[in-house]
């Protein structure tokens, strides 16, 4: 098992007192699975992502990373658990003026010193090289590896991202709305280049996405989020229209989603996996 969580919960300050964006949230994802987090705008998607690559800490609650609690993780260990986590958000975060190549070197941050960052940037070793032009090769960048990443259109800049985080040769696989800001040919592109990295299941991958459609057709287990709390947690081929609907219901900012899931949602998909 590499995520255990127990009774979970995260809460702000605010003048109006204290504020819940996740409620005693449990679930465990095992090695290897691909999971789906859904649910309506402020559901408590991006706070669990981030309560997932431990740059949050649980108010309440224990997450456990491949057996440890990470609340009791000392710095060193901590460090350690996030080079295991490749972390992909919705905004790139690319450095715009240095080259796909150097970019994706970036992915070694965490196990470099200051000394080694700087002269892999400006020099890499040739095993670094070497791994860094694997990753571009594996989501077709290699001949963009002397490009600035500003250079680079939005697909290739997500490429780019997860030739990144590849870098990182990661057990587990966060994305935060991958597919968010692509055209539908291109979502198709770059999803068959996602879960063809997942390495015949050795990886772990956990994604948030607001297309209920992607959701229910790409990934085997879907945990539904409201109101910072667990609505279902299930096979995707065990959940049907109405359920989805009442997810949703009330939900204004989620309107145009749950109208593509009317118009799109079909059985037989869910009976041709």
């Amino acid at each position: 098992m590499i995520y255990s969580l127990k009774e979970v919960s995260k809460k702000y300050s605010t003048r109006n007192g204290s504020v819940h964006s996740l409620d005693g949230v449990t679930f465990d994802v095992q090695q290897g699975e691909r999971v789906a987090l859904i649910g309506p705008s402020g559901a408590g998607k991006t706070t669990l992502f981030r309560l997932l690559n431990a740059t949050l800490r649980p108010t309440d609650g224990e997450i456990r990373f491949d057996g440890k609690d990470v609340g009791l993780m000392p710095a060193r260990a901590l460090r350690a658990m996030r080079r295991r986590i490749g972390t992909i958000y919705q905004q790139h975060h690319l450095v715009p003026s240095l080259t796909a190549l150097e970019n994706t070197l970036c992915g070694k941050l965490g196990q470099w010193s200051l000394l080694q960052t700087l002269r892999n940037i400006i020099k890499p070793a040739p095993a670094e090289a070497e791994q860094a032009m694997a990753a571009l090769e594996s989501v077709g960048l290699a001949d963009k590896r002397r490009a600035r990443a500003d250079e680079l259109s939005g697909g290739q800049q997500q490429r780019l991202a997860i030739a990144r985080a590849l870098m990182q040769n990661p057990d587990v696989i966060l994305a935060d709305e991958p597919f968010a800001s692509l055209d539908p040919a291109l979502t198709e592109s770059i999803a068959s280049l996602l879960f063809g990295l997942i390495d015949g299941g050795k990886r772990t991958m956990v994604v948030t996405l607001h297309d209920v459609e992607m959701a229910m057709w790409y990934f085997p287990r879907i945990v539904a989020l409201r109101e910072g709390r667990i609505v279902f947690d299930r096979p995707s081929t065990q959940i049907n229209r109405d359920e989805l609907d009442a997810l949703y219901a009330g939900n204004l900012n989620s309107t145009h989603e749950r109208d593509e899931m009317r118009s799109s949602f079909k059985s037989e998909r869910n009976c041709a996996r």
